[in-house]
């Protein structure tokens, strides 16, 4: 199993969300917009709900326990995962703490012959005697399909860790890290504070927050490093590529309409000149070209740039 153990460091909660230590100078993270009441219900028009609902459960299992509760009793409620049950429970436990999961948004990350990959971001609220402290995540939740059921399969990766000391953030940086309108997990943070991310994606999105708010999935880590079920590297993990999921508070898979305000934002990424591939409900150009579509990306906008 390709988890990590989990390191809490946050600041104090501000105004019902914590302020992470790793940029003091920097704004709170953004709230979730209303409509983002988790998971259930699922828009009635996802491709894949069964998948993504069992990502979900998985996600919010793991992230959600008592004061007081051993990871022998959390494992002992993880029955989905097996013999890994034990490990998995303490990947997020804190000792003596509580701890409380929402769903935000589970992400297609890959769909192959009987295997998928889940991208969930989740919110984790842990209660201590200090007080709240609060990540916002992107797990990238692995199932496998058996007699037309799927089935847990790993926990690839919990999103990263904070970043304590991080170097001064470019200007581009700090533009996308500073802009309310664009709502990031706390993986893309550290992503962006790590130095990883292409200038020009980060420039991108910072124009791209001028013509509508939008919500982020991930940028590197939460993503599966290769693009799945293949042995080339993503995109992501090399600082290139971003995946978004609402723009404004309209949902990638409930905006696939032609003319639609996302399929417009589209052609106006399509025109953006950093820009080499667009993977979203529609192809604008033939085969071959930079934008594409298929049965992966209905579900959000994959933004890659040049190396």
């Amino acid at each position: 199993m390709a988890i990590a153990s989990l390191t809490l460091l946050c600041a104090p909660i501000q105004n019902g969300w914590a302020q992470p230590a790793s940029f003091p100078t920097a704004p709170e993270i953004v709230a979730p917009p209303t409509h983002q009441n988790g998971a259930e219900p699922l828009s009635p028009n996802e491709t894949h709900p069964n998948a993504k609902r069992l990502a979900s459960q998985v996600a919010l299992a793991v992230t959600t326990y008592s004061a007081g509760e051993t990871t022998g009793q959390i494992a002992a409620r993880l029955d989905f995962a097996g013999a890994a049950a034990q490990q998995l429970a303490a990947t997020f436990h804190v000792p003596g703490a509580w701890s409380q999961g929402r769903i935000i948004y589970p992400q297609l990350g890959g769909l192959g012959t009987g295997a998928a990959s889940v991208m969930v971001v989740v919110e984790q609220l842990v209660g201590t005697q200090e007080g709240i402290q609060v990540f916002i995540r992107t797990l990238d939740i692995r199932l496998a399909l058996a007699g037309g059921v799927w089935r847990f399969s790993d926990l690839a990766s919990i999103g990263g860790t904070l970043i304590t000391d991080p170097a001064a953030p470019s200007p581009q940086a700090l533009a996308v890290l500073n802009d309310p309108r664009i709502e990031m997990p706390d993986s893309a943070r550290w992503d962006i504070l790590s130095g990883a991310i292409s200038p020009d994606l980060l420039s991108v999105m910072s124009r791209l927050a001028q013509r509508t708010p939008f919500g982020v999935v991930t940028l590197s880590q939460g993503h599966p490093f290769e693009v799945f079920g293949t042995d080339r590297q993503s995109d992501h993990t090399r600082g290139r590529a971003v995946d978004i999921y609402r723009l404004g508070d309209t949902l990638v898979i409930d905006g696939r309409a032609e003319g639609s305000m996302i399929h417009q934002t589209v052609q106006w990424l399509y025109d953006q000149p950093e820009i080499r591939q667009i993977g979203s409900p529609w192809a604008l150009d033939a085969v071959g070209g930079k934008s594409f579509t298929d049965r992966l990306h209905q579900d959000h906008l994959h933004i890659a740039v040049a190396r």
